[in-house]
């Protein structure tokens, strides 16, 4: 790792570079300036130095009580180092921890102090026949001592002048109970001691922790040093300094593992009040079944909605696989239906989840040649989670090899147990190329919907669900929802997200305009500032002062969290690159729609390895632009684009600084790219192959080659420019290269067995007779991941 400065590794760590220079000092380094370079060497003495800080010491200041025979009355006295001089004649030089003490001074102080006294024993005696004097007695321990000489001026003490480093002023009430004295209760006559005592036991505290919380601020609220906390959570693993932002799982955890008791702390929200933003009138109304289509890649399911739809959707698609969420109403004989089309792919898990979670039934789509396969299974368990009816629609039957027992078979092993054996499933055979069977599904899904009885309320502010979001041109941010609940119309305030926008258009699949939409009615809205994720709620509001305060709260709820992961993973890359071999692989992901970028980003955690770590730096909806570039150029990434294009600036810009931008259209090809990538990275296996071996008959001197080992050839082929180990006693003592090889006088590239030959060792000459000679071959084989 390159050298840095003070000043970018305080940025790195997130730490005043004032207090970085001081850490430094402290741990014995030179630096001074905030323009000093810190070399790896620097770093690993600082983070051993901050893991073994135990918190500052402070300077002790002690009171003690002289003895009787030394002064009448007690003086404070502090606790200093004392040096003997050298020679016998010098006096003793006494000093406190930062400055001498002016003995004149304090001499002039005493004799002030003894005319104050006398004064005051004057007053006394006239005062004495008026007021009863209190007699003052010692505690058994002590001796008491008669008042005579005052040892600290009385005017000094009355003053009570500030403490400054190198003096301690001390008050006239300590003053006396150094004397000796002991302060009486003028009502009860009483004796009382004023003390105050450490806590014998350790209290442990019951702590509210938030969402977000600084370090300094969790070690106040359990009454700690915050080095104390820094510590212990060093010794956890995690890298933090005093003013680091703590997520509130890390800070539950370190507040548990001091002894106290942590718990969420449960904050009044904006967001809690969001029920009242969203009333209803009036009573329920039927509404139209949402059906989610789901199943293994490849089975057939957008195929068979283009045969439901009289569409074409799949011959659109690229390369032939549904790889985003589409939603479609269409008119049936059965009246009209939504249908939430799905990708089939591994890497599109939560998009799957999200098409079941937000449906009321589900077309499980399997293709009878190919039976139950992984992301089959997958379904059954996201409709089941949901709780959403099953329907089975056994695809492909016109195909050779189709067995639609087999498929029946393999999934009443999941509970999926077919009517007509009993069960409550209904299996339909269709073929979604020829059309055969799905007049028969929807009357299906008819029957369905009518046992379920499906109604929402069809007035007032509308509410449902994102389903998929991107950026198009000329329209900026847009987002596919799902209408749940009341009317969606043009010009209504809608929160979503982090952002509260009123809504510029409504359109449904065609692109054809809408002026409302009701519940179960998919459509596109623009008008937003940027794509919200797939799978928000959305509600349209009537406040719009108490949305954008919802919407703030959000935003900034989002923010503190990922800053406080980020402060920490960026201190923890900083100091594991010292001390592990691992590598870090920067990407930038861009992609056309949030679904995709969701299953991109899922699919990249099975990549990492121990030698290897993914790091995305960013990742978003849209095209890649300048910013992206600038942002890969600082953080030496690789820029990755699922679908979407650079613009001409960037692509120049990206040339001119030498950055990677890899284009994919199809996902598979896209965690190709970047397996392919990471193991490039990976350190190649080295495997050896051995060639052959000769044992030394007798060994000369050559002025040219020096030592030459004439050898004889017992086992496999020896060949020049190789790696050669000399064995002597069964045992290796030298490896090097085989730079010279002759038969006879001439020169050769390889030698059989049984044949003699002529062997110089590189750089070595220590060979003896009856030593073998090993040659072999180094190759370096690719590593991939599994």
């Amino acid at each position: 790792m390159k050298d840095i400065s003070v000043e970018e590794l305080a940025k790195i760590v997130g730490t005043p570079e004032d207090k970085i220079l001081s850490q430094m000092k402290e741990a014995g380094l030179n630096q001074t300036l905030a323009s000093d370079l810190v070399t790896d060497q620097d770093k690993k003495i600082l983070l051993n130095f901050l893991k073994g800080q135990q918190g500052k010491y402070s300077k002790t200041i002690s009171l003690k009580r002289k003895k009787p025979a030394e002064s009448a009355v007690k003086q404070t006295t502090i606790a200093i180092k004392r040096k003997k001089a050298k020679t016998s004649g010098a006096e003793e030089d006494i000093r406190d921890d930062s400055k001498r003490i002016d003995f004149e001074k304090i001499e002039k102080k005493r004799i002030e102090g003894e005319e104050f006294k006398k004064s005051e024993e004057e007053r006394r005696q006239k005062e004495s026949e008026k007021k009863v004097s209190v007699k003052r007695r010692a505690k058994p321990s002590q001796t008491v001592v008669k008042r005579t000489k005052p040892s600290v001026a009385p005017k000094v003490i009355e003053k009570k002048k500030k403490v400054q480093k190198d003096k301690v002023v001390i008050s006239k009430k300590e003053l006396k109970e150094l004397e000796g004295e002991e302060f009486l209760s003028k009502e009860e006559g009483k004796i009382t001691e004023h003390r105050f005592e450490k806590p014998a036991e350790f209290v442990s505290k019951n702590v509210k922790v938030p969402e977000t919380i600084t370090v300094s601020d969790l070690a106040k609220e359990i009454s700690i040093k915050s080095s104390e906390v820094v510590k212990k959570l060093m010794d956890m693993g995690v890298m933090a300094t005093v003013n680091q932002t703590l997520d509130q799982d890390t800070a539950i955890l370190v507040t548990e593992e001091m002894g106290h008791k942590a718990e969420p702390a449960q904050e009044e929200l904006a967001e809690d009040k969001l029920d009242e933003l969203v009333s209803y009138e009036g009573t329920q109304e039927p509404r139209n079944p949402v059906i989610s289509v789901l199943g293994h890649v490849d089975h057939g399911k957008t195929t068979l909605l283009d045969t439901i739809r009289n569409s074409n959707v799949t011959n659109q698609e690229e390369g032939g696989i549904t790889q985003k969420i589409g939603a479609y109403q269409t008119e049936t004989k059965y009246g009209n239906m939504t249908f939430i089309d799905t990708p089939g792919h591994a890497a599109f898990s939560e998009v799957r989840a999200r098409g079941a979670n937000s449906t009321d039934i589900v077309i499980l789509v399997v293709a009878a040649d190919d039976g139950l396969q992984p992301q089959t299974e997958e379904a059954i368990s996201h409709a089941n989670a949901a709780e959403v009816p099953i329907i089975v629609a056994v695809n492909k039957i016109d195909l050779e090899g189709s067995d639609i027992e087999r498929v029946k078979n393999e999934l009443s092993s999941k509970e999926l147990v077919p009517d007509d054996w009993g069960g409550n499933t209904q299996f339909i055979p269709v073929s979604a190329l020829k059309g055969d069977g799905v007049d028969s599904l929807l009357e299906a899904v008819s029957l369905e919907a009518e046992v379920l009885e499906l109604k929402s309320y069809h007035q007032g502010p509308a509410h449902g669900i994102v389903l998929d979001s991107s950026i198009e041109k000329g329209k900026g941010a847009v987002a596919t929802v799902l209408v749940q609940e009341g009317t969606l119309e043009i010009g209504d305030m809608m929160l979503v997200g982090e952002q509260t926008k009123k809504i510029r258009s409504l359109m449904d699949e065609n692109s054809v305009s809408l002026k409302s939409a009701g519940p179960s009615v998919p459509v596109l809205i623009s008008g937003l500032d940027l794509p919200p994720k797939a799978g928000e709620d959305f509600v349209v509001v009537t406040s719009e002062k108490m949305a954008k305060e919802i919407s703030t709260e959000r935003s900034k709820k989002a923010r503190e969290t990922k800053l406080a992961r980020q402060q920490i993973t960026n201190l923890e890359s900083l100091f594991d690159s010292e001390f592990t071999n691992t590598k870090t692989l920067n990407l930038l992901i861009k992609s056309d729609t949030y679904g995709s970028l969701e299953a991109i980003l899922g699919s990249l955690k099975n990549f990492e390895s121990e030698e290897v770590k993914l790091n995305v730096v960013h990742d978003s909806v849209g095209g890649i632009n300048t910013n992206d570039v600038n942002l890969a150029m600082t953080t030496n990434s690789s820029i990755i684009g699922f679908n979407v294009r650079a613009d001409s600036p960037s692509k120049k810009l990206a040339e001119s600084e030498s950055i990677n931008i890899s284009y994919y259209g199809i996902i598979y090809d896209l965690l190709d790219g970047v397996k392919e990538i990471i193991e490039g990275e990976l350190e190649p296996e080295i495997k050896e192959e051995i060639l052959g071996t000769a044992e030394v008959k007798d060994t000369f001197k050559s002025p040219k080659f020096g030592l030459i080992a004439g050898s004889m050839v017992i086992e496999g082929t020896i060949k020049v420019n190789q790696f050669v180990r000399v064995i002597r006693d069964d045992i290796v003592i030298f490896e090097g290269l085989l730079d010279s090889l002759r038969r006879f006088k001439d020169e050769a590239s390889e030698v059989q067995t049984g044949t003699e030959c002529g062997i110089g060792i590189e750089n070595y000459s220590d060979v003896k007779v009856g030593d073998k000679i090993e040659v072999f071959d180094k190759k370096e084989i690719r590593r991939t991941l599994g």
